[in-house]
């Protein structure tokens, strides 16, 4: 409590104000994207279908700047919708990269270079496809690391300015005749 009373009144305004507004805007557009995935995957399930090809799949190894990073499965497919030729690299809504290269290669081995698909597209947009349609568990992440975002920034929205105004309260000088 000492060092919120330390504070000027313009760090107080930052840290109550403009503090949580990172959280809310990263919350509300993380959350969109990610109901507007599980929207699709949901609704994967009843697009038409067609046979495709697989052309590649590889699996590749993304670093990150500490050192670390990830593995993810490449599948690239090809398919023919009205005579017109498309191609595709999403397997499943919410795929996501791993430390472990286990999952990427599990994808690889059930889509092999060569090997006939079955390829779900939007009608009227051939060129939004899948490989397995519907809703699976990590297509749940994004909308749930959003919400995460957006409640903590409410919370801090919510809290901090009482906190802030309460502290200085009780340190403002006595007003008394």
């Amino acid at each position: 409590m000492a060092r919120i009373n330390q504070m000027s009144s313009g760090m107080r305004l930052f840290f109550a104000r403009i503090f949580p507004l990172p959280f809310l805007l990263v919350g509300l557009l993380t959350l969109y994207f990610g109901v507007k995935g599980i929207y699709q995957a949901r609704e994967s399930t009843t697009w038409p279908v067609t046979d495709g090809t697989v052309q590649n799949s590889t699996m590749e190894f993304h670093s990150s700047s500490k050192g670390g990073g990830t593995y993810h499965a490449e599948v690239l497919y090809q398919f023919t919708v009205d005579g017109q030729t498309h191609s595709g690299n999403r397997v499943a809504f919410g795929d996501f990269g791993s430390s472990s290269p286990s999952h990427a290669q599990n994808i690889v081995n059930r889509y092999s270079k060569g090997k006939s698909v079955r390829v779900h597209y939007r009608m009227g947009d051939p060129d939004t496809c899948i490989l397995e349609p519907g809703l699976h568990w990590q297509a749940l992440f994004l909308p749930g690391f959003g919400l995460i975002f957006f409640v903590a920034g409410a919370l801090m929205a919510i809290y901090l300015p009482n906190t802030m105004k309460e502290s200085a309260d009780q340190t403002a000088p006595p007003t008394g005749t």
